[in-house]
């Protein structure tokens, strides 16, 4: 994190204290609800950045790819731990709302609107942080994002991985 995004993610993080305890109270449990479309912008916007290099270099390839292993992540996301799945929600929650964007990425713009280096750039800041939060963050949804694009029989080549077959 360089000096100008320590200041913005200070400034964010203040306006956000200023607000008093009992709106960030209500926004925190708000923040733990599910929202498909927060969790569809942050899906669309990290999944091709994880996953840079193992997508087909075809655009509409890539798509179609991206569009199953969001509706992979969506099926299994229900099968998580009740306190996993607010922990993704409200990750999901968080990176879609502007102030807490900034405060956890250094950046006022929108998750699609930043390059993919940028993308990248962010999750491993997120893995390389001393804050085990961010960590996490980038664990968890490394992870699932991983598991949901090669559990997919059809990636699974790419690995030279062959099914265990039982009698």
């Amino acid at each position: 994190m360089d000096r100008r995004q320590f200041i913005l993610s200070g400034i964010a993080l203040g306006a956000a204290a200023s607000l008093g305890t009992g709106l960030a109270i209500v926004g925190w449990q708000q923040s733990l609800a599910p929202d498909s479309s927060n969790r569809d912008l942050v899906l669309s916007a990290l999944l091709p950045a994880l996953l840079y290099g193992a997508l087909p270099q075809d655009a509409t390839l890539a798509s179609t790819e991206l569009n199953r292993t969001k509706t992979a992540i969506n099926d299994f996301l229900p099968f998580l731990p009740l306190r996993q799945q607010q922990e993704l929600n409200q990750l999901f929650n968080l990176l879609a709302n502007r102030i807490s964007r900034l405060g956890l990425s250094g950046h006022l713009s929108s998750l699609p609107q930043l390059s993919i280096a940028q993308r990248l750039q962010l999750l491993n800041q997120w893995r390389d942080s001393y804050l085990a939060l961010l960590q996490q963050a980038y664990h968890g949804l490394r992870e699932l994002l991983y598991g949901a694009y090669y559990g997919q029989s059809e990636h699974w080549q790419a690995l030279a991985y062959t099914a265990p077959r039982f009698r």
